[in-house]
């Protein structure tokens, strides 16, 4: 799963806390592995509508839609999380990929966004205002994902 090392200081808070606990303890306990930890962390955000960890591009276009209509993002970062879905939706296919992948293939949003900002970085072609709105926008995607700020 690709939430490692996002929320690493609240697992590893969450995960010494059950130490002390169990060690206090006079019965044995099988200590919960930091990995369990991980995976359920996503189950204590409820309210959260969507799971940008695992989504089709048509989920991550309505998403961005639904999140700029409550104030979550911005226009520009709306049009951008929709702007491939709507040219794929309109032309059939984008980039070799096609209307009907665009509607069932599944991948991790967050972290497509960092590699390819990585990727970008790396071949010199990213404008200062570029990289900071890539990465405002993938901020404002992990603190709605993991309901904390993960760039501090």
């Amino acid at each position: 799963m690709a939430t490692f090392g996002i929320n690493s200081n609240f697992q590893t808070s969450q995960y010494n806390q059950s130490v002390k606990l169990s060690n206090a303890s006079a019965t044995k306990h099988v200590e919960q592995p930091p990995r369990q930890e991980i995976a359920s962390v996503q189950h204590r955000y409820p309210e959260r509508e969507f799971d940008f960890t695992n989504m089709t591009l048509a989920e991550q276009s309505n998403a961005a839609k639904t999140l700029y209509d409550k104030g979550v993002l911005s226009m520009g970062e709306m049009a951008f999380m929709t702007g491939r879905y709507g040219l794929i939706e309109h032309d059939g296919q984008l980039g070799g990929t096609t209307l009907k992948q665009a509607n069932i293939e599944r991948f991790d949003v967050i972290a497509n966004m960092k590699e390819n900002l990585a990727t970008v970085q790396g071949q010199g072609q990213a404008t200062s205002d570029v990289v900071s709105n890539y990465k405002a926008l993938i901020s404002k995607l992990e603190a709605y994902q993991f309901g904390l700020n993960t760039s501090a």
